[in-house]
C-alpha cells in the first residue's frame, strides 16, 4: 500500500470582488425626515403644504448646507428691534428707571427717551399715585402706586430740601427753608430744578405754592399766597394771591380778591389741592372751598353740602383725586361719606356707596398704637379703589395703611418718620419738564 506523504499547502490569493453601483443609485434622495407628529417632511416640501418652511431647504437643495464661517445673529437681541417697537416698549417703564438706567444703555436709547414725542406719550401712559415727602426736608420722597392690581412703593433718588407741596403731571412745587427766593419746580424722577422769579413786594410772610396746567393755552401756572406791605411803604399788611406762567413770565401778577370775603380770602394761607386745571383751598374748620381756574385766573367760592348730623367736631378730609376734589365726612370712626366736586360747575355730588370699614375693624386696629386712636385719611393712591390711611393717637405711628375698597385687601409700609411728619400729594411719575 503506498505511503501518503503530507505535501505543503499552497496559498491561494483571493481577488477582491468589485461591485459596480449604478449611477442612478447615487442620485437617490435622502431618507425621509420625520416631524414631531410623524409626518414625512420631504413630501410636505414637495407640495404637501406650502406653509411649512424646511430648515435645510436653502436654494432648493435636498441636503442642508453648512459653513463654519457663517454666524447666525440672535433674533432675541433687543437692539435688532426697529425704533418704533423699541419706543412702545420703553414708554411702559417707570420714569425713575428710565432716567437712572435705561437712558444710559446707549445713545440710541438716550435720544428716544429724551424726544418730545416720548415724553408726551409717557405722560399719557402714567397713572396717578401718592407722593409722600417729609415736612422737615432732607429725605427721599416715597411714591406709592398701583400696578397690575398690586401696591408698589419705592423711594426716589432725589433728596428734598423741604417737603413737596403740590404736583401736576410729574412737576412738583418745592420751597427751601430760606423762604420765597428759593421757590422752585422739580421733577423727582429727572431731578432737574426750575427756579422761579423772586417776588418784588415787601414780604411779611409767604406760604407754599401750587402748580396747575392750563390745557387750552398749554401752559403751567404757579400761584403763591402772600402777606405783604401794599404799597411797600405802607404799614398795613395785605393778604392775597400772586400768579405767573412758568417759563414765560419774569414777574408775578396779582389775582383779584376784592370780591371775596375776608374768611374766604384767608383760605389762601392753606396748602392748595391740585386738580386738572384748578387749585382748591379748603380747611376742616370751614364749610367753603376757594377755587382758582388757572385758565381764566378767577377765584370763586363754593359751599360744601354736609349731612344733617354735621357739627364742628365732625372730621372732614379734603383729598385730591388728580382729576377732581373729593371730600370724606366721618360719620363714625369706621364709616365715611364720600363726596366729589365737579370743577367746572363747583357742584358737589354724593356718591352712592359710603366707605364702610366696620367689617375690617379688627384687621385695621392691629396697626393702631392704642384703643383711642382715630383712623384718618391720608390720600388716594388710586381713586376710588385704594385709599391711604393712618392712625392718629398719643403714640406716633410710622405705619401707613393702604386699603382696597373693592377687594378689601390691606397693605402697609413702615415710614422713616411718623405719618404726621409726611405731606401727601397726588403725583404722576413722568418725564415732564419745562423747556
Amino acid at each position: 500500500m503506498p505511503t501518503l506523504q503530507n505535501s505543503p499547502r499552497k496559498k491561494i490569493k483571493m481577488k477582491p470582488k468589485i461591485t459596480t453601483i449604478p449611477s442612478s443609485a447615487l442620485r437617490q434622495p435622502p431618507p425621509p425626515r420625520r416631524s414631531v407628529d410623524g409626518s414625512d417632511l420631504n413630501m410636505l416640501s414637495k407640495g404637501g403644504n406650502s406653509n411649512i418652511r424646511m430648515f435645510g431647504d436653502l436654494n432648493s437643495r435636498t441636503r442642508p448646507y453648512y459653513s463654519r464661517r457663517c454666524k447666525r445673529v440672535s433674533s432675541t437681541n433687543i437692539q435688532s428691534l426697529p425704533d418704533e417697537l423699541l419706543f412702545h416698549i420703553l414708554v411702559r417703564l417707570q420714569a425713575d428707571y428710565l432716567c437712572d438706567r435705561a437712558r444710559l444703555v446707549c445713545r440710541r436709547w438716550y435720544h428716544i427717551i429724551h424726544s418730545h414725542a416720548f415724553v408726551s406719550t409717557h405722560l399719557q401712559h402714567s397713572t396717578y399715585g401718592l407722593l409722600l415727602s417729609s415736612i422737615y426736608g432732607g429725605d427721599h420722597p416715597i411714591f406709592v402706586t398701583v400696578t397690575e392690581g398690586r401696591i408698589q412703593t419705592f423711594e426716589f433718588s432725589y433728596k428734598c430740601r423741604k417737603y413737596l407741596m403740590g404736583s401736576c403731571n410729574g412737576l412738583a412745587m418745592g420751597i427751601n427753608h430760606n423762604g420765597w427766593a428759593f421757590v422752585h419746580i422739580i421733577n423727582p424722577a429727572t431731578k432737574q430744578p426750575f427756579v422761579l422769579p423772586s417776588f418784588s413786594g415787601q414780604i411779611v410772610y409767604n406760604m407754599p405754592a401750587g402748580i396747575a396746567y392750563a390745557a387750552t393755552s398749554m401752559e403751567y401756572k404757579v400761584a403763591v399766597s402772600y402777606m405783604a406791605h401794599m404799597p411797600p411803604d405802607s404799614p398795613s399788611v395785605a393778604l392775597g394771591l400772586a400768579i405767573l406762567t412758568a417759563g414765560v413770565d419774569n414777574s408775578w401778577r396779582y389775582v383779584r380778591v376784592e370780591h371775596l370775603s375776608m374768611p374766604a380770602t384767608s383760605l389762601v394761607l392753606e396748602i392748595p389741592f391740585i386738580t386738572e386745571g384748578f387749585m382748591h383751598w379748603a380747611t376742616e374748620e370751614k364749610t367753603t372751598v376757594l377755587t382758582l381756574d388757572v385758565e381764566t385766573e378767577i377765584l370763586t367760592v363754593s359751599e360744601v353740602p354736609l349731612p344733617k348730623s354735621y357739627c364742628m367736631k365732625t372730621r372732614k378730609y379734603y383729598l385730591s383725586t388728580g382729576r377732581s376734589l373729593s371730600l370724606l365726612v366721618a360719620c363714625e370712626n369706621f364709616l365715611w361719606e364720600l363726596w366729589e366736586m365737579k370743577p367746572e360747575t363747583r357742584e358737589w355730588m354724593k356718591l352712592v356707596a359710603d366707605i364702610k370699614l366696620g367689617a375690617q375693624k379688627c384687621r385695621l386696629q392691629q396697626f393702631a398704637g392704642g384703643d383711642n386712636d382715630v383712623l384718618e385719611a391720608v390720600g388716594w393712591v388710586k381713586y376710588p379703589e385704594v385709599l391711604a390711611l393712618h392712625f392718629m393717637g398719643k403714640r406716633c405711628s410710622r405705619t401707613c395703611i393702604f386699603y382696597n375698597l373693592d377687594t378689601h385687601e390691606i397693605n402697609s409700609t413702615e415710614l422713616s418718620l411718623p405719618c404726621e411728619a409726611f405731606h401727601a400729594v397726588v403725583h404722576k411719575n413722568s418725564l415732564m419738564w419745562l423747556s
